[in-house]
């Protein structure tokens, strides 16, 4: 599905100066979302189309801002009034706002998934982390220059890397199954393990620039 008033206006809240929090990263999740919601139809998993598209739109709303300035304790929770106060001023029906909101919510590092919407909003939003390792290097070469521009910080190589994936692990304590495909033939979580196969390789790679 696609709603372009809303994209428009969720657009208006990614700043282009963001090396990784910016709309392609939205275009990205939204092309993950696309993915994970076939794999759900096919199987007959029951999922909310309407509330993962406008969950993965706003998710990162916001992201340049300072959000504890605005009353917010996390960035998580100023997207997700972002996503609400959108939606809502274009009409949109309460019960799927109150679910935007709570999957939005649900990419924060400690939340808990409890619906379906849910796991599928942040399973879209770190698929990056199990992609292939030119794809997720990118994206740890673009956090750390985005870090060192709103924290006015620089950071080595090493530091980051070390910094990168104890973040990421973070995000590997929990499951997000959803479809069968989910695991392999072992029985393993594919997501969990090409995720800690390409930390394996970023602790070893001694080159801060992308090859080729």
């Amino acid at each position: 599905m696609r709603d372009e008033k809303i994209e428009q206006l969720a657009a208006q809240h990614y700043d282009p100066k963001l090396q990784y929090h910016n709309f392609d990263h939205i275009r990205f999740v939204l092309g993950e979302g696309e993915k994970i919601i076939a794999r759900c139809k096919k199987e007959g998993v029951e999922v909310n189309e309407a509330v993962i598209y406008y969950a993965i739109l706003f998710h990162d709303a916001g992201f340049l801002e300072n959000h504890m300035a605005k009353g917010f304790d996390s960035k998580e929770a100023y997207s997700a009034d972002l996503a609400v106060k959108a939606l809502r001023s274009n009409g949109m029906d309460a019960d799927i706002i109150r679910k935007v909101e709570a999957a939005i919510m649900a990419t924060h590092v400690d939340a808990i998934c409890k619906t379906n919407e849910d796991k599928a909003v942040r399973a879209a939003d770190l698929a990056g982390l199990a992609a292939d390792y030119s794809f997720f290097k990118k994206n740890t070469i673009d956090l750390r220059d985005e870090y060192e521009m709103m924290s006015g910080k620089k950071i080595t190589w090493n530091e980051w890397k070390t910094m990168a994936s104890e973040r990421v692990e973070l995000f590997l304590r929990e499951e997000l199954y959803l479809t069968t495909d989910y695991y392999n033939e072992r029985g393993e979580s594919r997501f969990h393990v090409n995720t800690r196969t390409n930390i394996q390789k970023l602790l070893h790679d001694r080159s801060e620039r992308l090859e080729g």
